[in-house]
């Protein structure tokens, strides 16, 4: 072997032992793919959600049909076409369990997660422009959102909700809205209403804690070398916040919106089960676990119905998150 040659060979073995340059998108799903309990907890939610897309296919009877004389039935009973059958009996007034769980399922996840979308969305914001700007701003911000963290949410919830419901007349909604959520939804407009405004209520306290988790993230941040010299080159605060601060905050907050997911489920299970929620014959996975209360000793399948959804989501949506955190750990081997 010439000279010339040896240096090109050892530049080639050299590569070859060199490891392969894996992606950070590749290094995440590794991570997330060896916490079990979430890859499984999520094929449960890509389950529940399919049930929920496919809810005017899949369900044999609309879920404000009633057949009179028929409450109570058990599951597997014919309906009284003889051809149809109640698959999970029928309610107190003698509608279809099944459709209105997959009904249900189609709303009680819509609110969930646009009123999860939305208060990160606005903790973002708020805890970017309030850490990022310091002082005054920050001090005023962050002190009326450690009052608002010092009141226990579900009894404000419950006051402001029943205040809303009891009103909602009076309460102006865009139109273009509840004609999105009614077709969205499949209900009515008139019940669309109540959902938007359920929505408002759990985004009203839900975006306190992102909005904490996104000022600590932007005080680590605003400091470092990148920012100093955006800042030296000209760059503007909203350039900045936009360019450096959100984005080395989206880990922690999709984490924290991953886990609160199962949070706001419950809050909407609560102010349904309560009756200052969603209204029936609008069927949501609270209202319906209400309704089966007064007869649960004589028939107890009827809130095992309602409340097993209840359960798996919240469940399943804590180890996603826990997943997903585990993923988007830095200091995580690969």
């Amino acid at each position: 072997m010439t000279t010339s040659t040896m240096p090109r060979a050892i530049d080639l073995a050299a590569a070859e032992a060199m490891p392969e340059e894996v992606s950070q998108f590749r290094v995440i799903l590794r991570r997330f793919l060896r916490h079990k309990l979430a890859v499984a907890s999520l094929f449960v939610l890509a389950a529940i959600v399919l049930i929920a897309i496919l809810a005017p296919v899949i369900s044999p009877f609309d879920p404000t049909d009633i057949e009179v004389g028929n409450d109570f039935l058990a599951p597997g009973s014919v309906g009284r076409d003889g051809v149809r059958i109640h698959y999970l009996g029928t309610d107190t007034i003698g509608r279809d369990y099944w459709s209105r769980i997959t009904y249900a399922a189609r709303i009680s996840l819509t609110v969930a997660v646009t009123a999860q979308v939305a208060s990160v969305i606005i903790g973002i914001l708020v805890g970017s422009i309030s850490g990022y700007l310091g002082g005054t701003v920050d001090a005023v911000v962050m002190r009326g959102v450690e009052f608002m963290l010092t009141i226990p949410q579900l009894p404000l919830l419950l006051i402001i909700s029943s205040l809303v419901i009891q009103n909602q007349e009076a309460i102006p909604v865009p139109e273009v809205l509840t004609n999105f959520m009614a077709w969205l939804l499949l209900i009515q407009p008139r019940d669309a209403v109540q959902v938007v405004l359920i929505i408002a209520i759990l985004v009203s306290f839900g975006w306190l804690q992102d909005s904490r988790l996104m000022r600590g993230v932007v005080l680590s941040v605003k400091e470092q070398t990148f920012t100093e010299a955006s800042r030296a080159l000209g760059a503007s605060d909203l350039r900045i916040i936009l360019s450096h601060m959100i984005p080395n905050a989206i880990a922690p907050m999709i984490v924290s919106a991953s886990l609160g997911l199962s949070g706001f489920i419950i809050y909407e299970a609560a102010l349904s089960f309560l009756g200052l929620g969603i209204q029936d014959p609008t069927p949501t996975w609270g209202n319906m676990l209400s309704a089966a209360q007064s007869f649960m000793f004589q028939h107890p399948w009827l809130p095992l119905v309602s409340g097993t959804p209840i359960f798996l989501c919240s469940l399943a949506f804590n180890f996603v998150g826990d997943g997903v955190r585990d993923a988007l750990d830095p200091r995580l081997k690969l």
